[in-house]
């Protein structure tokens, strides 16, 4: 797609407070200049993300407000829409070992019924808990998203927000939400909403980034997923906890995205696998395989199947990205109380 924004350039911003504890009382925490293909679209190439004073919550004050929001989750931009192409579409076969981890991490407390995925994205997560023998629906704000699970995936989809679908209480057993709520307004909001959607000990399986990891403060606004537009929420690990308790649920288990698993002893082994394949493998590849790749081209032409997977160069570079983490994102699964 090389075709540039049909959309006016949206120019809003917005002031809130505090969304975890409601305070205003906030300290610098980074200034984040926007990714390159935003530079002049929005309101300002460089924004504030502070920190409260009062909860340690992390957010973006002032942000875009929800036109501009509204504006970049069309993908019009041509650079935002290959990415969406490179890692939801061409790249989903290369996530269906992680949604796999996750499905044998639910089976922790077992849970049987009618399953929500909050921000689907592409569905492939429904696919998969399809498959397990789920009876699955999504959610999503994204129009190319709500046409691409009911188009190519055949999967039910709720069109809208959350909150504005009308949607009967207690209606699922199982809610997910991955990657999403650093991008949401109101996170407050959008879990109480969650949780009245839930049926009591219903299972709530929740997803996003870890600001608090050693390697976003080592990369500080160069980490991977420090984003000024997009991302308006950064949560650690306590911030996140906090989170789900004011809002109706008992922590059941949390770990980081890589590792998640049924058993003590699998997310050890993942852990052992995923030092070798995010820090020893990944540093190969971009301290030795992309230099050379880059002076020779013609090494880069190969493809490689296994277990139902392609892999070839540029799904490897979308995949290792350009820097050196592990443990940088975290789930945590909760019950509804």
């Amino acid at each position: 797609m090389t075709t540039t924004p049909s959309l006016p350039s949206p120019k809003g911003i917005e002031y809130v407070r505090c969304n975890l504890c409601g305070a205003d009382d906030t300290e610098i925490y980074r200034r984040q200049p926007v990714r390159p293909q935003h530079v002049g679209v929005y309101n300002r190439d460089v924004w504030d993300i502070v920190r409260c004073r009062r909860c340690g919550l992390i957010y973006e004050n002032p942000r875009t407000d929800a036109a501009a929001l509204d504006h970049m989750y069309q993908f019009d931009n041509a650079a935002d829409y290959d990415y969406v192409q490179r890692w939801f579409i061409q790249g989903a076969d290369l996530n269906r070992a992680y949604w796999q981890q996750v499905l044998r991490a639910m089976r922790r407390y077992p849970v049987s019924g009618k399953l929500l995925d909050v921000g689907c994205g592409a569905g492939t997560f429904l696919v998969e808990a399809r498959q397990a023998g789920h009876q699955v629906a999504g959610q999503e704000v994204a129009p190319y998203f709500v046409r691409y699970c009911r188009e190519q995936q055949n999967l039910t989809i709720y069109d809208g927000e959350l909150d504005s679908l009308g949607i009967e209480s207690g209606s699922f057993d199982v809610v997910t939400a991955f990657d999403m709520i650093e991008h949401h307004p109101d996170p407050k909001r959008l879990v109480t909403e969650i949780r009245r959607l839930m049926r009591p000990g219903g299972l709530f399986v929740i997803s996003t980034h870890d600001i608090g990891n050693i390697f976003a403060r080592l990369y500080g606004t160069r980490w991977r997923h420090m984003g000024a537009i997009g991302h308006i929420y950064y949560f650690t690990r306590p911030s996140m906890a906090k989170l789900l308790r004011a809002c109706g649920f008992e922590i059941l288990h949390q770990s980081s995205a890589h590792i998640i698993d049924q058993t003590a002893l699998a997310e050890f082994r993942n852990f052992i696998s995923g030092f070798f394949k995010l820090i020893v493998l990944r540093a190969l590849i971009l301290g030795i395989y992309k230099p050379v790749v880059t002076l020779i081209p013609a090494l880069a032409r190969w493809q490689f199947h296994w277990r139902g997977k392609t892999l070839d160069h540029s799904k490897l570079m979308t995949r290792v990205g350009t820097q050196i983490v592990m443990g940088d994102d975290m789930v945590f699964l909760a019950k509804a109380v």
